[in-house]
């Protein structure tokens, strides 16, 4: 995959605002080659609230954190969410951005990913739990994530994440920037909203 695919493949539902955060990884030769237009496109998101930490995990491989703060923010603000955070060792108290940088730090120095990444993903807290007590066994569907809570609701919201990668994938291919087909997708779904 080229860098833009890598980038929309791993990221269009968080760039496209309908989903907290994407995690992915991509080798740092592809990285290199892409690292410019990544500049231009950081500072572009930016400006909309959306975010890509690019995080080393060995020589060969970046983890990336592409987030939408706005979606993130909320996710993490809410009562039950936050109390979960708070179980886990998150600085709760500190907000936001004490929360992310611990989240970011855990991700940069575990082999393994904290469970409760699920959480800053967009699943659901019961999935995400579900998934800590059963460790990947007893699911009603396995997806995006494995689901131990609402069966439909997650399978609507997965199916909602892979049309919008699909259809961002569909408009790279076309000849559009990933910003461009980020904002076509934000755009086409602002329209179906009203």
């Amino acid at each position: 995959m080229s860098f833009d695919e890598t980038i929309i493949h791993g990221s269009a539902p968080a760039l496209c605002g309908i989903k907290p955060a994407c995690l992915f990884s991509m080798n740092s030769k592809n990285f290199s080659s892409g690292f410019a237009q990544f500049c231009t496109w950081r500072l572009q998101f930016s400006k909309e609230k959306k975010y890509f930490v690019p995080l080393k995990k060995t020589t060969d491989r970046f983890l990336f954190f592409v987030y939408d703060k706005n979606l993130l923010e909320k996710v993490c603000k809410n009562p039950k969410n936050s109390d979960y955070l708070r179980s886990k060792g998150y600085p709760t108290a500190l907000g936001f951005n004490a929360i992310l940088a611990e989240l970011l730090h855990r991700l940069s120095i575990d082999s393994d990913f904290p469970h409760e990444v699920g959480l800053f993903l967009g699943y659901p807290l019961e999935d995400v739990i579900g998934f800590e007590v059963h460790g990947a066994a007893d699911f009603k569907y396995s997806g995006i994530w494995k689901v131990y809570g609402d069966k439909e609701s997650a399978v609507q919201r997965m199916n909602m994440y892979k049309s919008c990668t699909q259809l961002c994938m569909k408009w790279l291919d076309a000849g559009l920037s990933v910003p461009l087909a980020a904002k076509k997708y934000t755009l086409s779904i602002g329209g179906m909203t009203k």
